[in-house]
């Protein structure tokens, strides 16, 4: 028997054939007769319904449906921790003993008002809402839930959080950096800006990674563990090497592992108050949008910064491409020449 006391509650918990079920009860015995009926149903193949589902529905908790989910669908994936703090993010909005069946279309929607409150991205948005709609929806096909509610997505457009930082900004960032003696965090934020590279990208790469090329002339970095599984291979600026060689100094194997999301946060926190930026897109990630931006507004080709950014798609990469109207003047000098 897997009966453990959960609060005031017995929570039966158990594994059969990699499936992990598990069901609260208010009496130990209770939970006891259900495991013993369940495994022996599911020893001998017989019909499971009336256990599984019975009034299941009506006593699942917002916790119980999520960590049910995990188990089954996020644990050891790369997806783990943002499903876990996507979870924590539900809970804390609906509260965990809330009950499944009471999260109706209209408390989905107060959810997303509460978010676009906080000022938080449609995309960021939607990324919740997917967590919460995967649960409802693995709730729904074991009969936890019959009446699935409604979940409405965010509308992501190609303005979506378009700003990046201009040449002026970077230099007042760097001044206060350098002012507080953040020199090594000063050296992440270069790097970041060159190489366009997602934060989680960057601490995953060794020393080893950074190579030179004769053919071309300048230094190079390999990556192969990046966020949507696309290795790629970028050329570095002056700048971003001598960045990356400055953070080797104490000799760790991956020297930009120690700029983990907390150090992130609270450097940038440390910056947008020395700058007095209330502004809620002014956060770190704008140095991938910079990159991009640049490249495309110096006359970089879109499909070289799709490469050089490492998008999975193509979309992604067009949302620069209106920073650049002087791309339309090319199309048009290329029509009028004559040979």
């Amino acid at each position: 028997m897997s009966i453990r006391n959960k609060g005031t509650k017995f929570l039966a918990d158990f594994m059969h054939e990699g499936t992990r079920y598990r069901r609260s009860f208010p009496t130990d015995a209770e939970a006891r007769e259900w495991e013993a009926s369940l495994r022996k149903r599911l020893t001998l193949g017989q019909p499971t319904g009336d256990l599984l589902h019975g009034n299941k529905a009506s006593g699942m908790t917002l916790r119980e449906l999520l960590d049910a989910t995990y188990q089954a669908e996020w644990r050891e994936t790369k997806n783990e921790r943002h499903q876990l703090i996507n979870m924590r993010q539900l809970e804390n909005y609906y509260g965990h003993d809330l009950p499944v069946t009471a999260i109706t279309t209209e408390e989905v929607d107060g959810f997303i008002r509460s978010l676009e409150k906080r000022q938080l991205s449609p995309a960021t948005i939607n990324s919740r809402l997917s967590t919460l709609s995967k649960a409802m929806g693995f709730g729904e096909d074991r009969g936890y839930i019959t009446n699935r509610p409604k979940i409405r997505r965010m509308k992501v457009g190609n303005n979506a959080r378009m700003r990046f930082l201009t040449e002026e900004e970077e230099v007042d960032i760097l001044d206060v950096l350098d002012g507080d003696g953040r020199t090594e965090f000063a050296a992440f934020f270069i790097w970041s800006l060159d190489t366009g590279m997602r934060p989680i990208e960057s601490r995953h790469i060794p020393h080893s990674a950074i190579r030179w090329d004769k053919e071309m002339g300048c230094h190079l970095v390999d990556l192969r563990r990046t966020k949507n599984s696309y290795p790629r291979t970028i050329p570095l600026t002056d700048r971003a090497y001598a960045a990356f060689m400055e953070l080797t100094a104490d000799g760790e194997p991956m020297p930009l592992a120690k700029f983990t999301e907390s150090n992130i946060r609270s450097n940038w926190k440390f910056v947008r108050e020395a700058l007095n930026d209330t502004d809620p897109s002014f956060v770190f990630y704008l140095t991938r949008h910079t990159c991009a931006s640049r490249l495309v507004q110096r006359k970089v080709e879109l499909y070289v910064v799709k490469e050089f950014l490492g998008h999975k798609t193509f979309e992604m990469t067009m949302r620069y491409a209106k920073l650049s109207p002087h791309n339309m003047l090319d199309a048009k000098t290329a029509l009028e020449h004559r040979h």
